[in-house]
């Protein structure tokens, strides 16, 4: 095992923590309307073992989100993430990902397989990258862009109900995105064009709220690691290695050790990162997969520093965008705090059954 009883104590108490904020502040989760404070419970309940807390917000997200042709929206025509409609613009599904995982995990099958054809509408049939926008007023797909971090969080929820086949095709996707990088020791472009060709065209501005900005598309290992969006290259590194669990088809672990060594490039700010928790999340796994200690050491030290900058409540300020929980939107503190705890539990598993 790698990790010592000191550090399994110090990890259990930072997840326990967590859970006690999220039941503490159930009943302000029931009035939170947004989808962005929700998509991540199911993952997180089932992540803990809380298996009645997990019933009570699959019953919330269900009666309030789910809608009949399977997308989850908060009304017909708005899907949510009002605080930050980037998300939106850029990866449509990434949250129907999140949501499919994280009810097949506490069994709701009939969500998964409805949320599922939903999913499945997006990926591009030539490529197998999924489509990174939705209009949900006119019901159109906007098919000028797949992307890495839709493709991936689509991929998760496709090998969770077993939909190995369609899942391959996204991991290849995946793959090619990999391979058809001008300058991997300088940047991660994470969108392809229908036609097959790398989106490059992202250099008009640096503002990370801006979903045109270079930062919502493009990683850079130039600029300062703190104000990245290392989520772009977590997110596949995960769903990579996932895929290889999965399939033990050698290419998929290739893949995700080129994307996790990405991340090492990236300034050293990246790893007082909020956003880097993918690449922590990722690590874990390489590590019980190949026993490599830079995987496990890797996750150690971005968790490590996670659970020190914990605010005593449970939860966590993402100051990618905030500079503190008076100013963060509620919507953003549930968001990262349900992630982190999900995570954190995926993380001391794979550390401690190596």
């Amino acid at each position: 095992m790698y990790l010592s009883t000191e550090q399994l104590d110090r990890y259990r108490t930072t997840i326990q923590k967590t859970h006690q904020w999220a039941c503490r502040n159930w009943n302000r989760i029931l009035q939170e309307k947004d989808l962005q404070g929700h998509y991540k419970a199911p993952a997180f309940w089932a992540a803990v073992g809380d298996a009645h807390m997990a019933g009570m917000h699959r019953k919330l997200i269900v009666d309030r989100f789910l809608r009949d042709d399977g997308d989850f929206r908060m009304s017909d025509d708005v899907k949510g993430f009002t605080q930050f409609s980037c998300t939106t613009v850029n990866q449509y599904i990434y949250s129907n990902g999140w949501l499919t995982v994280g009810m097949q995990k506490s069994g709701a099958y009939d969500v998964v397989a409805k949320a599922l054809n939903f999913i499945l509408k997006f990926q591009d049939p030539r490529h197998g990258g999924f489509y990174y926008a939705f209009d949900p007023k006119a019901r159109q797909i906007d098919k000028s862009l797949m992307d890495s971090s839709s493709t991936s969080s689509a991929g998760m929820a496709l090998l969770m109900a077993g939909r190995t086949a369609e899942a391959r095709r996204a991991g290849d996707f995946v793959l090619r995105l990999l391979e058809l990088q001008p300058e991997p020791d300088k940047y991660y472009f994470s969108c392809m064009r229908p036609d097959g060709s790398l989106h490059t065209d992202v250099f008009r501005t640096e503002d990370q709220w801006d979903p045109h900005s270079r930062k919502q598309k493009c990683l850079s290992t130039q600029a300062d690691g703190l104000n990245e969006l290392t989520w772009l290259i977590g997110k596949p590194t995960k769903f990579l290695t996932r895929l290889y669990t999965a399939t033990g088809e050698p290419k998929y672990l290739e893949g995700a050790k080129k994307a996790f060594f990405f991340f090492h490039k990236l300034q050293e700010n990246a790893w007082i990162n909020y956003a880097s928790c993918k690449t922590m999340w990722s690590g874990a796994e390489l590590y019980r997969i190949t026993g490599e200690r830079v995987f496990a050491e890797t996750a150690t030290r971005l968790l490590d520093y996670y659970c020190k900058t914990q605010a005593p409540s449970g939860s966590w300020v993402h100051t990618l965008w905030y500079k503190s929980e008076e100013e963060q939107t509620f919507s953003w503190t549930a968001d990262i705090t349900y992630e982190y705890g999900a995570e954190f539990s995926d993380v001391v598993y794979d550390l401690s059954a190596s």
